[in-house]
């Protein structure tokens, strides 16, 4: 242990400044630790974080890259204090205490336990499973949205479904188009006919508005992504692991591309 580093004081990052430090890297360069307890992971956590609990990370520290960042985080601050201190002292390089905890974050955040979703392929599966598996829930979330658009009685709510719906017909088609490349083989959904992004089946959208129904697309967006960085966490296979962070780096800019259409949706709902 580092005596010095452990009694030396561990750089914090505010909420705007962590999300800042994020946006700037790939979820590669950095590691997200959720040191809370399993049933506050459930009800709502940061995208891709991984939870180990503070009284097991003395013996699960070995689960995290010394070399590469951590961002810690807890529900306030206090423990994650504690932990990113702890970690300052066991010579982990780069360690950040996220201030005010998930309770001070403004983001989008995902739900459930930890393992949800990750039955849907095994650690060895590889890329061409891995990829029909993606591509099943694009196709899956793609067909919810033109149901919506056709059982909607609002002609600007079935604009905007039909819009959300067109976004996946690009994903697919980008997906189908990589999987040729690389396997001279066409892509089928892996058989997953009522998945959605993030691994949940349908649900029932509440949408009165565009902004709302955008809103809630933004919720299966950020739990896709989190599905997307725990699949390539527990990948055994290289080619497979970096498949999913890529498709985590592009939920990432579905997300953006979706903030700002939520932002002109909610500018024209207040100006009516």
């Amino acid at each position: 242990m580092n005596w010095k580093r452990l009694f030396s004081r561990t750089p914090s990052l505010d909420p705007a400044e962590a999300r800042k430090f994020m946006d700037q890297r790939s979820a590669a360069e950095y590691q997200l630790l959720d040191v809370r307890q399993p049933k506050e992971y459930e009800a709502e956590h940061l995208p891709g974080a991984r939870l180990i609990p503070i009284k097991e990370l003395a013996q699960r520290q070995a689960e995290l890259d010394p070399a590469r960042p951590v961002l810690v985080y807890c529900a306030v601050g206090g423990r994650s204090r504690a932990a990113a201190q702890y970690l300052n002292g066991q010579g982990f390089k780069e360690v950040y205490n996220v201030a005010g905890g998930i309770k001070a974050w403004e983001g989008g955040k995902a739900a459930g336990p930890v393992e949800a979703g990750l039955e849907l392929l095994p650690a060895e599966a590889e890329y061409d499973e891995a990829a029909a598996l993606a591509y099943a829930m694009e196709d899956g979330l793609q067909r919810f949205y033109l149901k919506l658009a056709a059982d909607s009685g609002d002609a600007a709510l079935q604009k905007t479904y039909q819009r959300l719906a067109g976004l996946e017909d690009g994903h697919k088609a980008r997906l189908a188009a990589e999987y040729r490349k690389k396997t001279g083989q066409n892509l089928e959904p892996a058989g997953q006919d009522e998945l959605l992004e993030g691994g949940r089946p349908p649900t029932s959208f509440t949408s009165a508005t565009p902004a709302q129904a955008l809103d809630q697309a933004m919720g299966l967006e950020f739990q896709a992504q989190d599905l997307y960085l725990r699949l390539a966490a527990q990948s055994e296979v290289a080619a497979s692991r970096e498949f999913f962070l890529a498709m985590a780096a592009e939920e990432k800019e579905h997300l953006a591309l979706l903030a700002r259409e939520l932002e002109q949706a909610g500018e024209g709902d207040n100006a009516a």
